[in-house]
């Protein structure tokens, strides 16, 4: 056994570049698994911890108005085991700087005995009941580079109340904090959450002894549905805006929807990577193993048996598959931390952070090992079905058929002779070469992925605030008001040239048993300033009757044109709960950022039955007035929020700009996969053809001309693989855009042409790396040794 390690370790160093390429594969799968995995366990245990620490609520309410001293009464109803109620209000901060835009969001804070949604303290200290103190939370704390008893003015319902920060909390319903749908990511420098003693909020408020909020918790065991049935002919006459359950909550339903993706991620991007790596074991096993037939026959007739034979060839893969394993499991423990840092810029989890894991590292070698050992026990079957004395003597020659492209002589004649010997021995191992291009395949489909994301990002940001969001400025109400009023009002403004208004109804709409809450955007047929477009980006009106519906909202309720849901809204004053009243859906229209539907906002007005109201006003404004109007109205008792469209704009193209790293980082691990198995091709084609391309070389070509027969055999690989990977590029846009997608934005399915020109590109230039290093290989041959060698 001394003599075969021996052998194994020759072998391998004589192959190194070969084997070393197939490690960095591998290691590049278990560092995707070992990172994402301890990433994945970090935030599932500060979540379930942070959870159980707060007492994290089943339920939420948003409602007009309720008593406050009936909330406890509640719980009367079947299934509630605590409920709460609370005000919560965004206001605007006072600043001197006229255009700031910057706002929080209070909650009222129960400071004598909590149950549920429980606040965890960072710093400082709980604020005194009836005092002018707040809590605010730890990142819009550290963007505004605050400090522990500094004052901060609000604006509340168009009065000034300054507040005192006495400490730094967190509550589990704000681990991921937007001001809106809109937002899509937190930006804690323009958007935080405040926590201030309920007593004091309440004297501020006009609502006086009411409260807009409830949390509840369940009763193990209980339906939430028929709880929340309960609840909406309670609480129907307060104006219920929405009734959701825990795993429809924005900020669980992100983080969730997150953790999901990383399960995805850590099942499916290391098996790509690792079947890769297999691909290339096997055909280099295989090839080693035929070119070593003598002297396998030898070993077998000195007495070796075929178990020790076959674990001496399966010393390779398990070798190259344990050190690969161990540098990806190493290597991905240590990217672990900075990942996990770069969720904490995400997700405000106490308790987020990661620490060295030898489970990860001990699972990444097993699953690095099963790979390499399936792989090569594939390789090695062929030992078994060999006698001493046939495997002795060199195996017969295969029978010599012509090639397709042999037949088209048109195109056969116009090759070299180099290029036609290349293309013969890509269909003298036809099962090796399917292997090769379908690997091939999914490098260049990844590779094109990789570089959709720049569309993507081109589609969030040109398509929504260029096309779609034509407005410079969104005013939206505190209750809905009068709509010709505002509207008169907001159009005698300096600057405005345009002024529309919007009616924005939460509504639940069903479909048999599906439902979902939405809201419905009622517009103006004629309006420019938000326009409707279909997947050719045509303009699309909305209908005098019926309803539009977005992509992912059909999807989600199971709905195409022509049929009819089911709509309820708080808003409607006529309770239609045993007459639900049904819409005819008119239209799907593409949606990548929000869930909405869409109708004319007569038609709305008159389903709600609440005369001409509005609750927003999209405004066209010469820029140049635009920061004299934000100052005008950022005061005013009925503004809830002012927002500018050219400011989100530029958020949404700061997050997509922080993902390029994305784009590059698997452009560059595909290329490197796609390198591999070029390469190991290459080199395996040399290793067979050793004496061929001896005898051509005496015959007189340069090395350059002998490289030719390589080539053409590679690039007869890589154009197949390059046209079975388009189609593979579309079906992983497809799915991986339906696996993202979510409430908030829908990520669309465009895989552009420049992306597969890039995604070409790429392969290309690996090719010809390799193709570069396979060169050096054969200008270093000893040809003339090569011939010498006896049968």
């Amino acid at each position: 056994m001394a003599v075969l390690n021996r052998k194994t370790i020759r072998e391998i160093k004589e192959n190194r570049g070969v084997y070393f390429a197939c490690m960095v594969v591998i290691a590049i799968g278990l560092i995707a698994y070992a990172s994402m995995s301890i990433v994945l366990e970090n935030l599932q245990r500060a979540q379930n911890v942070f959870y159980t620490e707060t007492h994290f609520a089943d339920g939420f309410i948003q409602l007009t108005g309720y008593p406050e001293n009936k909330v406890s009464g509640l719980s009367h109803i079947s299934g509630i085991d605590v409920i709460e109620g609370r005000i919560v209000k965004d206001v605007r901060i006072f600043e001197e700087k006229t255009d700031s835009n910057r706002s929080l969001r209070l909650v009222s804070l129960n400071t004598s005995d909590p149950k549920l949604d429980l606040v965890h303290l960072s710093s400082g200290r709980i604020p005194e009941d009836n005092s002018a103190e707040m809590l605010v939370d730890p990142k819009f704390f550290a963007a505004g580079k605050f400090h522990l008893g500094d004052p901060l003015t609000l604006i509340l319902e168009g009065k000034r109340a300054t507040f005192t920060i006495v400490g730094t909390a967190q509550n589990p319903e704000f681990i991921y904090a937007m001001r809106n749908a809109q937002d899509i990511y937190p930006d804690p420098s323009s958007f935080g959450i405040a926590y201030v003693p309920t007593a004091s909020l309440k004297s501020l408020v006009k609502e006086s002894g009411q409260v807009n909020d409830l949390i509840f918790s369940l009763k193990p065991g209980t339906d939430f549905t028929a709880v929340k049935n309960q609840l909406q002919t309670e609480l129907a006459p307060y104006g219920v805006q929405s009734i959701i359950p825990r795993e429809d909550q924005t900020s669980h339903f992100i983080l969730n929807n997150e953790l999901t993706q990383l399960k995805g991620t850590t099942k499916t991007l290391p098996v790509i990577f690792l079947g890769v790596a297999a691909i290339i074991l096997y055909t280099m096993l295989r090839r080693l193993i035929e070119q070593q037939r003598v002297a396998i026959g030898t070993l077998k007739a000195f007495g070796h048996t075929n178990r020790e034979i076959i674990f001496h060839y399966l010393s390779y893969p398990l070798l190259i598959g344990f050190i690969g394993g161990l540098m990806g499991g190493l290597t991905g423990i240590a990217l672990s931390f900075p990942l996990t840092s770069l969720y904490e810029e995400f997700f405000a989890l106490p308790g987020l952070q990661s620490s060295f894991s030898l489970k990860y590292l001990f699972w990444g070698i097993v699953l690095s090992l099963f790979f390499s050992l399936i792989s090569g026990i594939r390789a090695c079957l062929d030992i078994l079905r060999l006698e001493p004395a046939s495997a002795m003597r060199p195996p017969v020659p295969t029978a010599a058929r012509k090639t397709p492209l042999e037949k088209v002589s048109l195109i056969w004649n116009s090759f070299s002779a180099q290029t036609q010997m290349g293309v013969r021995n890509t269909f003298r191992s036809p099962v090796r070469s399917m292997i090769t291009v379908l690997a091939l395949a999914v490098v260049y489909s990844m590779m094109a992925v990789s570089w959709s994301i720049q569309s993507m990002s081109d589609k969030l940001t040109t398509f929504q605030y260029e096309q779609v969001q034509t407005y410079d400025v969104k005013i939206s109400m505190q209750a809905p008001s009068a709509m010709r009023a505002v509207r008169n009002t907001l159009a005698r403004e300096p600057g405005v040239t345009e002024v529309d208004p919007v009616l924005e109804a939460p509504a639940t709409i069903k479909n048999q048993w599906l439902e979902k809450e939405v809201v419905i955007m009622g517009l103006p047929r004629e309006t420019t300033l938000y326009n409707i477009l279909d997947q050719n980006e045509n303009r699309v009106e909305v209908p005098e009757s019926g309803i539009l519906l977005s992509e992912h909202l059909a999807d989600l309720l199971q709905v195409k044109t022509g049929d009819s849901v089911i709509v309820e809204s708080s808003l409607n004053r006529e309770l239609i709960a045993d007459t639900p009243r049904t819409i005819a859906v008119q239209g799907i229209v593409p949606q990548y950022i929000g869930l909405n539907a869409f109708m004319d906002i007569d038609s709305l007005q008159d389903f709600l039955r609440q005369g001409e109201i509005s609750t927003s006003m999209l405004i066209k404004i010469d820029p140049e007035q635009l920061s004299a109007l934000k100052s005008k109205y950022r005061d005013a008792g009925q503004v809830a929020t002012l927002e500018s469209i050219q400011e989100n704009a530029e958020k949404i193209k700061q997050m997509m700009e922080s993902y390029n790293f994305t784009t590059y980082f698997l452009a560059v691990i595909a290329g490197i996969a796609g390198f591999a198995l070029i390469y190991n091709s290459s080199i395996i084609s040399l290793s067979e053809r050793k004496r061929e391309l001896a005898s051509l070389s005496v015959l007189g070509l340069t090395p350059r001309e002998i490289l030719q027969v390589i080539i053409s055999e590679q690039w007869t690989l890589s154009l197949s693989g390059i046209l079975l990977g388009i189609p593979l590029a579309y079906a992983l846009l497809a799915g991986m855009a339906k696996s993202l997608s979510t409430d908030l934005y829908s990520i669309p399915a465009d895989l552009p042409p420049s992306a597969l020109l890039w995604a070409a590109a790429g392969t290309v230039i690996f090719v010809w790396i390799a193709q570069n290093q396979t060169f050096r290989r054969i200008k270093s041959l000893p040809f003339v040794e090569i011939l010498a060698v006896q049968e």
